[in-house]
Protein backbone atom coordinates (compact mmCIF):
# COMPACT_ATOMS: atom_id res chain seq x y z
CA UNK A 1 0.00 0.00 0.00
CA UNK A 2 1.03 3.67 -0.89
CA UNK A 3 1.37 6.24 1.79
CA UNK A 4 0.27 9.31 1.24
CA UNK A 5 3.92 11.32 2.83
CA UNK A 6 2.45 14.22 4.45
CA UNK A 7 -0.50 12.28 6.11
CA UNK A 8 1.96 9.34 7.25
CA UNK A 9 4.33 12.05 8.84
CA UNK A 10 1.84 14.71 10.25
CA UNK A 11 -0.26 12.03 12.16
CA UNK A 12 2.99 10.18 13.17
CA UNK A 13 4.33 13.96 14.85
CA UNK A 14 0.95 14.10 16.67
CA UNK A 15 1.57 10.36 17.95
CA UNK A 16 4.81 11.86 19.84
CA UNK A 17 3.76 10.97 23.72
CA UNK A 18 3.15 14.16 25.40
CA UNK A 19 3.35 16.69 21.76
CA UNK A 20 -0.27 17.81 22.03
CA UNK A 21 -1.30 20.58 18.91
CA UNK A 22 0.33 23.26 20.76
CA UNK A 23 3.81 22.22 20.20
CA UNK A 24 3.17 20.16 16.75
CA UNK A 25 1.99 23.70 15.32
CA UNK A 26 5.47 25.30 16.95
CA UNK A 27 7.63 22.74 15.03
CA UNK A 28 5.72 23.11 11.61
CA UNK A 29 6.44 27.05 11.86
CA UNK A 30 10.11 25.99 11.83
CA UNK A 31 9.56 22.68 9.19
CA UNK A 32 7.32 23.04 7.00
CA UNK A 33 7.44 19.61 5.79
CA UNK A 34 6.98 16.85 8.82
CA UNK A 35 8.78 14.32 6.60
CA UNK A 36 12.28 16.08 7.64
CA UNK A 37 11.98 15.45 11.18
CA UNK A 38 12.03 12.11 10.91
CA UNK A 39 15.00 11.72 8.32
CA UNK A 40 16.87 13.86 11.26
CA UNK A 41 19.63 11.80 13.44
CA UNK A 42 20.34 12.60 16.98
CA UNK A 43 22.47 15.75 16.56
CA UNK A 44 20.22 17.38 14.13
CA UNK A 45 16.74 16.50 16.78
CA UNK A 46 18.73 18.40 19.50
CA UNK A 47 19.40 21.57 18.05
CA UNK A 48 15.56 21.17 17.14
CA UNK A 49 14.08 19.91 20.22
CA UNK A 50 16.32 21.80 22.79
CA UNK A 51 13.62 22.27 25.46
CA UNK A 52 12.02 19.07 24.51
CA UNK A 53 14.20 16.85 24.29
CA UNK A 54 11.69 14.27 25.65
CA UNK A 55 10.51 13.67 21.88
CA UNK A 56 13.48 12.49 20.52
CA UNK A 57 13.89 9.25 21.76
CA UNK A 58 10.25 8.37 20.03
CA UNK A 59 11.33 10.06 16.82
CA UNK A 60 14.64 7.82 16.70
CA UNK A 61 13.19 4.43 17.11
CA UNK A 62 10.30 5.75 14.72
CA UNK A 63 7.75 3.72 17.00
CA UNK A 64 4.71 6.75 16.24
CA UNK A 65 5.49 6.05 12.17
CA UNK A 66 4.53 2.40 12.58
CA UNK A 67 1.44 3.33 14.68
CA UNK A 68 0.64 6.05 12.26
CA UNK A 69 0.81 3.37 9.18
CA UNK A 70 -1.36 1.17 10.78
CA UNK A 71 -4.05 3.39 11.38
CA UNK A 72 -3.96 4.77 7.86
CA UNK A 73 -4.44 0.81 6.87
CA UNK A 74 -7.27 0.93 9.30
CA UNK A 75 -8.73 4.06 8.09
CA UNK A 76 -8.83 3.16 4.76
CA UNK A 77 -10.37 -0.58 5.11
CA UNK A 78 -13.30 1.07 7.34
CA UNK A 79 -14.17 4.03 5.19
CA UNK A 80 -13.12 7.04 7.55
CA UNK A 81 -11.54 10.13 6.13
CA UNK A 82 -8.43 11.71 7.65
CA UNK A 83 -8.42 15.14 6.45
CA UNK A 84 -5.21 17.57 7.16
CA UNK A 85 -5.62 21.09 8.40
CA UNK A 86 -3.89 21.88 5.23
CA UNK A 87 -6.62 20.55 2.94
CA UNK A 88 -9.18 22.35 1.25
CA UNK A 89 -12.06 19.89 2.74
CA UNK A 90 -11.04 20.24 6.39
CA UNK A 91 -13.39 22.59 8.44
CA UNK A 92 -12.77 26.21 7.50
CA UNK A 93 -14.62 27.92 10.91
CA UNK A 94 -12.43 24.64 12.75
CA UNK A 95 -9.18 25.66 11.10
CA UNK A 96 -9.75 29.31 12.24
CA UNK A 97 -9.06 27.58 16.25
CA UNK A 98 -5.68 27.99 17.22
CA UNK A 99 -5.89 24.84 19.07
CA UNK A 100 -7.89 23.23 16.36
CA UNK A 101 -6.61 19.56 15.47
CA UNK A 102 -4.13 18.96 12.78
CA UNK A 103 -5.95 16.05 11.53
CA UNK A 104 -9.59 15.58 11.45
CA UNK A 105 -11.09 12.02 11.16
CA UNK A 106 -14.81 11.92 10.05
CA UNK A 107 -17.11 8.88 8.79
CA UNK A 108 -19.77 10.14 6.80
CA UNK A 109 -20.74 12.16 3.44
CA UNK A 110 -21.08 15.39 5.15
CA UNK A 111 -19.50 18.97 3.61
CA UNK A 112 -18.25 21.21 6.47
CA UNK A 113 -17.95 24.08 4.52
CA UNK A 114 -21.67 23.93 3.52
CA UNK A 115 -24.37 25.18 5.46
CA UNK A 116 -25.10 27.23 8.77
CA UNK A 117 -24.01 24.68 11.54
CA UNK A 118 -25.48 25.30 14.83
CA UNK A 119 -24.29 23.44 17.86
CA UNK A 120 -27.12 21.99 20.64
CA UNK A 121 -26.04 21.38 23.91
CA UNK A 122 -26.61 20.47 27.56
CA UNK A 123 -26.96 18.09 30.36
CA UNK A 124 -27.53 14.66 29.92
CA UNK A 125 -30.40 14.31 32.76
CA UNK A 126 -32.38 16.77 31.10
CA UNK A 127 -36.01 17.30 31.51
CA UNK A 128 -39.25 17.16 29.47
CA UNK A 129 -38.92 21.10 28.78
CA UNK A 130 -35.49 20.83 27.19
CA UNK A 131 -36.84 17.49 25.08
CA UNK A 132 -39.52 19.67 23.48
CA UNK A 133 -37.54 22.79 23.00
CA UNK A 134 -34.70 20.59 21.19
CA UNK A 135 -37.60 19.07 18.87
CA UNK A 136 -39.69 22.62 18.21
CA UNK A 137 -36.29 24.19 17.37
CA UNK A 138 -35.08 21.61 14.87
CA UNK A 139 -38.77 21.22 13.75
CA UNK A 140 -38.99 25.04 13.13
CA UNK A 141 -35.38 24.80 11.24
CA UNK A 142 -36.09 21.92 9.43
CA UNK A 143 -36.64 23.98 5.81
CA UNK A 144 -33.51 25.89 6.25
CA UNK A 145 -29.94 24.70 5.26
CA UNK A 146 -28.48 24.01 8.42
CA UNK A 147 -26.32 21.38 10.07
CA UNK A 148 -27.36 20.33 13.94
CA UNK A 149 -23.96 19.01 15.62
CA UNK A 150 -23.80 17.86 18.77
CA UNK A 151 -21.52 15.03 20.77
CA UNK A 152 -24.10 11.99 20.90
CA UNK A 153 -23.86 11.38 24.62
CA UNK A 154 -27.16 10.79 26.67
CA UNK A 155 -29.68 13.69 27.46
CA UNK A 156 -29.47 16.65 25.15
CA UNK A 157 -27.38 15.45 22.52
CA UNK A 158 -28.97 12.38 21.50
CA UNK A 159 -32.18 14.46 21.24
CA UNK A 160 -30.99 16.45 19.18
CA UNK A 161 -29.51 14.08 16.78
CA UNK A 162 -32.43 12.24 16.58
CA UNK A 163 -34.64 15.07 15.92
CA UNK A 164 -32.30 16.22 13.61
CA UNK A 165 -32.47 12.71 11.56
CA UNK A 166 -36.25 12.56 12.01
CA UNK A 167 -36.65 16.31 10.83
CA UNK A 168 -34.04 15.41 7.99
CA UNK A 169 -31.46 17.84 8.74
CA UNK A 170 -27.76 16.79 8.53
CA UNK A 171 -26.26 16.41 11.67
CA UNK A 172 -22.44 15.65 13.36
CA UNK A 173 -21.30 13.69 16.40
CA UNK A 174 -18.11 14.73 17.61
CA UNK A 175 -16.70 11.80 20.02
CA UNK A 176 -14.52 12.20 22.42
CA UNK A 177 -12.47 8.48 21.29
CA UNK A 178 -11.69 6.77 17.83
CA UNK A 179 -14.26 5.92 15.11
CA UNK A 180 -13.91 2.40 15.52
CA UNK A 181 -16.53 2.23 18.46
CA UNK A 182 -19.50 3.82 19.59
CA UNK A 183 -20.14 5.27 22.86
CA UNK A 184 -22.34 4.93 24.30
CA UNK A 185 -23.33 1.42 22.73
CA UNK A 186 -26.72 2.38 22.92
CA UNK A 187 -26.63 5.04 20.57
CA UNK A 188 -25.27 3.01 17.85
CA UNK A 189 -27.75 2.77 15.39
CA UNK A 190 -28.35 6.84 15.44
CA UNK A 191 -24.67 7.07 14.70
CA UNK A 192 -25.65 4.73 11.63
CA UNK A 193 -28.50 6.49 10.97
CA UNK A 194 -26.93 10.02 10.96
CA UNK A 195 -23.93 9.00 8.57
CA UNK A 196 -26.46 8.72 5.29
CA UNK A 197 -26.91 13.00 5.58
CA UNK A 198 -23.84 13.47 7.75
CA UNK A 199 -20.81 12.79 9.49
CA UNK A 200 -19.21 11.33 13.15
CA UNK A 201 -15.98 13.17 13.59
CA UNK A 202 -13.06 12.92 16.14
CA UNK A 203 -9.31 13.63 16.47
CA UNK A 204 -9.05 10.32 18.26
CA UNK A 205 -7.21 7.55 16.64
CA UNK A 206 -8.54 4.50 17.47
CA UNK A 207 -5.94 3.50 20.19
CA UNK A 208 -7.01 6.59 21.94
CA UNK A 209 -8.73 5.67 24.82
CA UNK A 210 -12.05 7.83 26.22
CA UNK A 211 -10.23 9.36 29.08
CA UNK A 212 -12.36 12.00 30.98
CA UNK A 213 -10.41 14.88 29.50
CA UNK A 214 -11.17 13.58 25.62
CA UNK A 215 -14.54 14.85 26.44
CA UNK A 216 -13.79 18.26 27.68
CA UNK A 217 -11.21 18.91 24.95
CA UNK A 218 -14.09 17.17 22.14
CA UNK A 219 -16.41 20.23 23.04
CA UNK A 220 -13.87 22.65 21.40
CA UNK A 221 -14.10 21.30 18.45
CA UNK A 222 -18.17 21.31 18.62
CA UNK A 223 -17.91 25.13 19.35
CA UNK A 224 -15.49 25.31 16.47
CA UNK A 225 -17.28 23.78 13.74
CA UNK A 226 -20.23 26.02 14.58
CA UNK A 227 -21.67 29.76 14.12
CA UNK A 228 -23.69 29.31 17.11
CA UNK A 229 -23.82 26.92 20.25
CA UNK A 230 -27.16 26.64 22.02
CA UNK A 231 -27.10 25.45 25.65
CA UNK A 232 -30.81 24.13 26.49
CA UNK A 233 -30.31 23.07 29.96
CA UNK A 234 -27.31 22.96 32.40
CA UNK A 235 -26.42 22.77 35.75
CA UNK A 236 -23.81 25.35 36.88
CA UNK A 237 -20.63 23.25 36.11
CA UNK A 238 -20.88 21.00 33.28
CA UNK A 239 -19.81 20.25 29.30
CA UNK A 240 -21.92 22.33 28.11
CA UNK A 241 -20.94 25.22 30.13
CA UNK A 242 -16.95 24.41 28.64
CA UNK A 243 -18.48 24.36 25.24
CA UNK A 244 -20.50 27.94 25.62
CA UNK A 245 -16.87 28.68 26.87
CA UNK A 246 -14.76 27.48 23.82
CA UNK A 247 -17.63 29.31 21.58
CA UNK A 248 -17.14 32.90 23.04
CA UNK A 249 -13.57 32.46 22.93
CA UNK A 250 -13.99 31.73 19.11
CA UNK A 251 -15.91 34.72 18.74
CA UNK A 252 -19.23 32.46 17.84
CA UNK A 253 -22.41 33.46 19.20
CA UNK A 254 -24.05 31.38 22.20
CA UNK A 255 -27.74 31.65 23.17
CA UNK A 256 -29.12 29.64 26.48
CA UNK A 257 -33.19 28.43 26.91
CA UNK A 258 -33.80 30.59 30.19
CA UNK A 259 -35.55 28.50 32.45
CA UNK A 260 -37.18 28.92 36.22
CA UNK A 261 -34.65 30.00 38.77
CA UNK A 262 -35.24 27.05 41.21
CA UNK A 263 -34.80 24.68 38.05
CA UNK A 264 -31.27 22.71 38.69
CA UNK A 265 -30.89 22.72 34.80
CA UNK A 266 -31.77 25.98 34.56
CA UNK A 267 -29.12 27.37 36.67
CA UNK A 268 -26.33 27.20 33.89
CA UNK A 269 -28.52 29.00 31.23
CA UNK A 270 -29.72 31.33 33.50
CA UNK A 271 -26.44 32.61 34.73
CA UNK A 272 -25.01 32.93 31.35
CA UNK A 273 -27.85 35.07 29.82
CA UNK A 274 -27.40 36.53 33.39
CA UNK A 275 -23.76 37.48 32.74
CA UNK A 276 -23.69 38.20 29.21
CA UNK A 277 -22.27 35.14 27.86
CA UNK A 278 -25.22 34.47 26.21
CA UNK A 279 -28.15 35.41 24.54
CA UNK A 280 -31.72 35.00 25.17
CA UNK A 281 -33.51 32.30 22.77
CA UNK A 282 -37.20 30.86 22.88
CA UNK A 283 -37.42 29.49 19.75
CA UNK A 284 -36.00 28.91 16.08
CA UNK A 285 -37.48 32.23 14.98
CA UNK A 286 -34.68 34.08 17.76
CA UNK A 287 -31.95 32.42 16.23
CA UNK A 288 -33.03 32.74 12.85
CA UNK A 289 -33.66 36.72 13.13
CA UNK A 290 -30.10 36.85 14.79
CA UNK A 291 -28.89 35.38 11.28
CA UNK A 292 -31.56 37.35 9.25
CA UNK A 293 -33.02 34.43 7.94
CA UNK A 294 -36.77 34.09 7.98
CA UNK A 295 -38.96 31.66 9.27
CA UNK A 296 -39.69 29.00 6.47
CA UNK A 297 -43.60 27.93 6.67
CA UNK A 298 -43.08 23.72 6.48
CA UNK A 299 -45.42 21.79 3.40
CA UNK A 300 -48.06 20.42 5.45
CA UNK A 301 -48.10 16.81 4.85
CA UNK A 302 -50.42 14.44 6.42
CA UNK A 303 -48.78 11.35 7.47
CA UNK A 304 -51.93 8.58 7.28
CA UNK A 305 -50.21 5.59 9.04
CA UNK A 306 -47.75 6.31 11.62
CA UNK A 307 -46.48 2.39 13.35
CA UNK A 308 -47.27 2.37 17.09
CA UNK A 309 -45.88 -0.25 19.26
CA UNK A 310 -48.42 -1.61 21.58
CA UNK A 311 -48.14 0.76 24.37
CA UNK A 312 -48.10 3.82 22.13
CA UNK A 313 -51.36 2.66 20.79
CA UNK A 314 -53.15 2.07 24.08
CA UNK A 315 -52.34 5.99 25.45
CA UNK A 316 -52.80 7.00 21.78
CA UNK A 317 -55.74 5.45 21.83
CA UNK A 318 -56.67 6.49 26.07
CA UNK A 319 -56.46 10.33 24.55
CA UNK A 320 -58.15 9.98 21.54
CA UNK A 321 -61.07 8.38 24.35
CA UNK A 322 -60.69 10.58 26.90
CA UNK A 323 -58.90 14.13 25.56
CA UNK A 324 -56.27 16.00 27.36
CA UNK A 325 -54.57 14.13 30.14
CA UNK A 326 -52.31 15.12 32.94
CA UNK A 327 -49.36 12.33 33.35
CA UNK A 328 -50.21 11.49 36.81
CA UNK A 329 -53.83 10.59 35.83
CA UNK A 330 -52.46 8.68 32.70
CA UNK A 331 -50.20 6.63 34.62
CA UNK A 332 -53.05 5.75 37.19
CA UNK A 333 -55.29 5.15 34.73
CA UNK A 334 -53.18 2.90 32.49
CA UNK A 335 -51.49 1.31 34.77
CA UNK A 336 -47.70 2.83 33.56
CA UNK A 337 -45.23 3.65 35.54
CA UNK A 338 -44.22 7.35 35.32
CA UNK A 339 -40.93 6.95 34.58
CA UNK A 340 -41.84 4.28 31.20
CA UNK A 341 -44.86 7.06 30.49
CA UNK A 342 -42.40 9.64 29.63
CA UNK A 343 -40.21 7.70 27.35
CA UNK A 344 -43.36 6.78 25.55
CA UNK A 345 -45.05 9.83 25.52
CA UNK A 346 -41.94 11.35 23.95
CA UNK A 347 -41.82 9.00 21.73
CA UNK A 348 -45.27 9.86 20.59
CA UNK A 349 -44.27 13.71 20.37
CA UNK A 350 -41.39 12.79 18.58
CA UNK A 351 -43.90 11.10 15.64
CA UNK A 352 -45.86 14.43 15.66
CA UNK A 353 -48.84 12.34 17.32
CA UNK A 354 -49.28 14.17 20.65
CA UNK A 355 -48.12 17.56 21.84
CA UNK A 356 -47.35 18.59 25.52
CA UNK A 357 -49.31 21.39 27.04
CA UNK A 358 -48.46 23.21 30.67
CA UNK A 359 -49.33 21.44 33.98
CA UNK A 360 -47.62 17.79 32.57
CA UNK A 361 -51.10 17.48 30.51
CA UNK A 362 -50.73 16.21 26.67
CA UNK A 363 -53.30 15.61 24.23
CA UNK A 364 -53.84 14.74 20.78
CA UNK A 365 -51.80 16.69 18.15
Amino acid sequence: MQMKPNLLHLLALTYIPGMGVANAKKILKVIDDPEIIWQMNEKELNRIFRNKKDFIPHILNQSPLRLAEKEIIFAEKHNIEMILNSSADYPQKLRQCSDAPLVLFKKGKHDFNKNLHIGIVGTRKMTHYGKTFIDNLISDLSTQNITIVSGLAYGCDIIAHQSAIKHDLPTIAVLAHGLNKIAPAAHKKDAESLQKNGALVSEYSTFHKPEPLNFILRNRIIAGLCDAVIVVESDVKGGSLATAMYANSYNREVFAVPGRIDDKYSLGCNHLIQNNQAYLIRNAEDLLNYFNLKLNPKPVQKELFIELNTDEEIIYNFLMKKGKQQIDQLATELEIPTFKLNGILLNLELKGIVKPLSGKFFEIK
